[in-house]
């Protein structure tokens, strides 16, 4: 995990500081799950990954103490795997549970919460967004949402072929 994280982000490596907390806000918030969904639908579309949450984009460990304190008097841990199950169903679906898994680590003695992200094997994955279906890839060191349909099409096409 350590390499991973010295390594730094890449088409198959994502950091990100929290799950629901906004740093601006000081609050627990949807937008930052959302970015958190886009990663992992990138992912799925693509050639899967690990999202790796409670590490700074600079790759510092920080932890998820920040998640944690929203938790109020709940199990942290547990808060934080209900709060990340209900972002899947969401803003993608369940269905895709299959593909998706995470565990807490220990990282210089602060929780870190790596998720494995497996490619969707026979169809394209989209996101939920507020204006309707969203379909993210995986670029060099970020995800990219193609809306030109033809782009979209040839990508699937590339991707998956023709069923």
């Amino acid at each position: 995990l350590e390499e991973i994280i010295q390594e730094g982000e890449s088409n198959q490596v994502e950091f990100k500081p929290a799950l629901l907390y906004n740093f601006s806000t000081g609050k627990g918030g949807i937008g930052v799950k959302g970015i958190i969904a886009k990663a992992i639908c990138a992912f799925l579309n693509s050639n899967g990954g690990f999202l790796i949450i409670g590490v700074t984009d600079k790759g510092e460990p920080q932890g998820l103490s920040f998640d944690f304190s929203l938790s109020e008097d709940k199990n942290e841990k547990d808060f934080f795997m209900l709060e990340f199950d209900q972002m899947l169903e969401h803003f993608l679906s369940f269905s895709i549970k299959s593909n998706v898994s995470g565990q807490f680590f220990q990282l210089n003695e602060k929780d870190i919460f790596v998720v494995t992200v497996t490619p969707s094997k026979r169809r394209p994955i989209f996101l939920k967004g507020q204006n309707g279906k969203e379909f993210y890839v995986r670029g060099e060191a970020s995800s990219r949402q193609l809306t030109d349909i033809e782009e979209l099409v040839n990508y699937c096409i590339e991707k998956w072929g023709l069923q």
